[in-house]
């Protein structure tokens, strides 16, 4: 029998309830990738920009801006961030691991392992810093604010660039998740496999 005059198996389509079931899982995962990469931001803006500028700043000048920061930061929009990268990669794992877990499932892990790490940095350290400058009270009636800098100033910068580091690392880590689920996506869609055939023939 000539090869081309045997039958084909049919394509089937994938039931509607797993196309929705991958669409939960990528959401998710975007949303997870989201929420690190906007806290790994405030991070690192701290490193490049907002601790440098105020490195020439008097003593005064640097504990009041400080101060300022430390209580408006405190607000529902970067707690919903702050939580959300974690709560939102943790059930990204829950969902792959549900679906068989792989490799994906590792990166994914390994990007809330990261992310954890940052966040202990934050709660351990960076936060503890911010509550003893807090404490210090009115910069303009501290008797000696030199060394209440020297007690926070390089400390804090050093784990700042700590959970920086970590959470860019994290951020990468559910970026080539993406990258995989994608792979994975389009290699179990015949549709999409045939048209990826036919565009690599007609190049």
């Amino acid at each position: 029998m000539n090869p081309q005059d045997q039958p084909r198996t049919p394509y089937v389509p994938q039931p509607a309830a797993a196309g929705r079931t991958r669409g939960g899982v990528d959401a998710v995962l975007i949303a997870a990738t989201v929420a690190m990469g906007l806290i790994a931001g405030v991070y690192y803006a701290f490193a490049c920009a907002i601790m440098p500028a105020l490195s020439g700043a008097d003593d005064r000048t640097f504990i009041d801006v400080l101060q300022r920061v430390n209580v408006k930061i405190e607000n529902p929009v970067f707690f919903a961030s702050f939580f959300g990268a974690f709560v939102l990669t943790a059930v990204a794992a829950v969902q792959q691991r549900r679906r068989g877990g792989g490799v994906l499932l590792r990166w994914i892990v390994a990007a809330l392992v990261l992310y954890s790490i940052g966040a202990l940095t934050t709660m351990g350290f960076n936060i503890p810093l911010n509550n003893e400058l807090r404490d210090a009270g009115d910069p303009q009636k501290i008797a000696d604010p030199a060394a209440v800098r020297e007690d926070f100033e390089n400390v804090w910068i050093a784990w700042n660039i700590v959970r920086t580091l970590v959470s860019t690392a994290a951020i990468a880590c559910l970026g080539y998740a993406l990258l995989l689920r994608g792979r994975a996506t389009r290699a179990a869609d015949p549709a999409r496999a045939a048209d990826a055939a036919r565009a690599a023939d007609a190049a």
